[in-house]
């Protein structure tokens, strides 16, 4: 006891010493001095506690002053201080981990957040930066169940409203959708409620090609009901999408006028003068319609050649080798290359790429190219063989060929036709339609692309219709006959004809619509003319030089008695206002037509 109160009376402070002379006096049986000194150890553990706790608000204010005047690393050396002073201390942590989130630094801002995790889990804004974390990390699943489990315990909207960005940045349009409608319900003025709802509506209608006229109609009330809500960015955006449903709708004045307004207020959006193209082709501004169209090389819509070499046009030397880039789709890469003739006479070599499925025709149509098939992803980059990328000196976008050809030659089509169908004589298909041509003339049928979406209801035909059709073609010419051009699964739409009409669209026996593209343009090649929707089947038989006569929604003064004279040989376009409920006109037009231009 002498010893330990030497050492008391030398350090009175101390929390050891305080300790240790606690317990021995209790040992001892003097209960008081025991007391007492507890009462001391605590009251100075208090002191020293109050103490830190001053300094460390003073720390706090000061890095906050310093993130605030924009000198962050200041302010983070004084924030990680104070850690150091009271480690896993919430305050600085958080303060730390929204400075992170500032800086799209997600997985730091996840560390420090997990870092203090058990002292502050109940704080909502603490799990509010969790949840900003997790998402920016892509965790998306992570991130929704907090959402759900911290508005589960707290009923605080802004888990719900957290919930709709992680709804937005997976693009689950529906439940983005229901989820900003909900909330609404009790916030009716909030700007980013209105602007999600509108937004995610829109792109719900173009996922799943809902083209009525009553969704259309309700997805365009909700935009205007929007805007008054919305920030300038937002409203822009909407209104950029009110223009893509004017021209859904048919109304291309206004949809010309609503997106023409916003890209002179946003010149270097190019997506916004990319949507225009599609306008334009609709008004067939063809000069306008090139121009506008290059924008989707810039937009990331339309593919190009990620590189340093420059772009071939009708100037670059006669040495060069040219890189003719593919298009998005089959149909547009039909259409594109009959310019490549101009490219070829231009260049001293010429690689085609192009979906694999159309090799064998390119190959036999440009036998002085080399074709390089190309298979595309979505998502993911195309892969160009790497003895092609060593040997070219420029490149260009098979769809600005046309425009080119355009600009220089007044016409679209440099080669009117190119695909000449070689197959084996035996080709199992030759022998019926051979018989068909005995009883009359032959039409090849197709009604739609191969998605079995409700865009039919704006650029395609049902079964019932398509019957319609056929039942006045035969009406005018008894003795005709019908292929089955429709590539993809089609046996029950073909069966409800045959109810309908009495009348067989016969299937070619061995020939693969889908992917045995030079069977198909010798099947098309051997018809009387092709009655078809704005698919490859177009595209190939305008190719080939087959009689084409294609239907496609054009706007709403769309006049469906008289067709427009395309650019290629005997092919004939019927537009109709999109929201046309009744298509039997549009069909009578083309059956008349086609029987007075090919039946005898």
């Amino acid at each position: 006891m002498e010893i330990v109160e030497s050492l008391f009376a030398a350090a009175p402070t101390n929390q050891d010493i305080l300790n240790l002379r606690e317990q021995l006096t209790a040992k001892l049986g003097l209960q008081g001095e025991s007391h007492r000194t507890h009462a001391l150890r605590d009251e100075l553990h208090q002191l020293k506690n109050q103490g830190l706790a001053e300094e460390i608000n003073k720390t706090m204010a000061l890095a906050a002053n310093f993130m605030n005047e924009g000198h962050t690393e200041q302010g983070e050396q004084l924030y990680q201080t104070i850690l150091t002073l009271e480690p896993d201390y919430p305050p600085a942590l958080m303060a730390l981990a929204q400075h992170a989130l500032n800086e799209q630094a997600h997985g730091k801002a996840q560390q420090l957040l997990l870092r203090g995790n058990d002292k502050a889990q109940s704080h909502r804004v603490w799990q509010l930066l969790l949840v900003r974390a997790e998402s920016g990390l892509g965790e998306y699943a992570r991130a929704r169940q907090r959402c759900l489990q911290s508005y589960k315990q707290t009923q605080d909207t802004a888990f719900l409203r957290q919930l709709l960005v992680i709804y937005l940045k997976e693009a689950n349009w529906l439940e983005a959708s229901k989820l900003a409608k909900q909330c609404l319900r009790d916030d009716p003025e909030r700007g980013e409620l209105h602007y999600t709802y509108a937004r995610a509506t829109f792109e719900l209608l173009k996922q799943h090609h809902q083209f009525t006229q009553a969704k259309l109609t309700d997805c365009y009330q909700i935009h205007l009901e929007a805007l008054p809500f919305v920030s300038d960015q937002q409203a822009n955006i909407l209104n950029a999408q009110l223009g893509e449903l004017d021209w859904y709708t048919g109304d291309i004045d206004q949809a010309q006028q609503r997106l023409e307004g916003l890209l002179a207020a946003q010149p270097d959006d190019h997506a916004l003068r990319f949507n225009l193209a599609f306008v334009y082709r609709t008004q067939m501004a063809w000069e306008k319609f090139y121009s506008a169209n290059e924008a989707g090389l810039d937009c990331g819509r339309r593919l190009k050649y990620n590189g340093d070499l420059p772009r071939w046009d009708l100037s670059r030397p006669q040495t060069d080798a040219v890189l003719i880039m593919p298009e998005q789709g089959v149909g547009d890469e039909l259409a594109y290359f009959h310019n490549v003739p101009m490219v070829v006479e231009r260049a001293r070599k010429v690689y085609v790429g192009c979906d694999p499925r159309l090799e064998p025709v390119l190959s036999q149509a440009f036998p002085s190219t080399e074709v390089v098939p190309i298979s595309r992803k979505d998502g993911k980059d195309i892969f160009v063989p790497e003895h092609v990328l060593a040997d070219i000196d420029s490149w260009v976008a098979g769809g600005s060929l046309a425009g080119l050809c355009y600009q220089h030659f007044e016409r679209h089509l440099y080669q009117q036709t190119y695909i000449t169908p070689d197959v084996a004589t035996d080709a199992p298909w030759i022998s019926p339609l051979a018989k068909l041509q005995q009883q009359g003339p032959v039409f090849g049928l197709c009604w739609r692309s191969g998605l079995a979406a409700a865009t039919r209801n704006i650029h395609y035909l049902v079964a019932e219709e398509l019957a319609g059709w056929i039942k006045s073609v035969r009406q005018r010419c008894p003795d005709a006959q019908f292929v089955n051009l429709q590539y993809g699964e089609c046996g029950k739409e073909l069966s409800k004809i045959n109810k309908q009409t009495g009348v067989e669209v016969v299937s070619l026996p061995g020939l693969d619509l889908k992917n045995d593209f030079m069977g198909t343009a010798h099947a098309i090649k051997q018809l009387s003319g092709v009655f078809t929707a704005g698919t490859a089947v177009h595209r190939l038989t305008v190719a080939v030089g087959t009689p084409c006569y294609v239907f496609f929604a054009g706007h709403k003064e769309s006049d469906i008695q008289t067709p427009d004279a395309m650019p290629g040989n005997a092919e004939y376009a019927f537009s109709y206002p999109p929201m046309l409920k009744d298509k039997q006109p549009l069909l009578d037009a083309m059956a008349r037509r086609m029987v007075d231009d090919l039946c005898p």
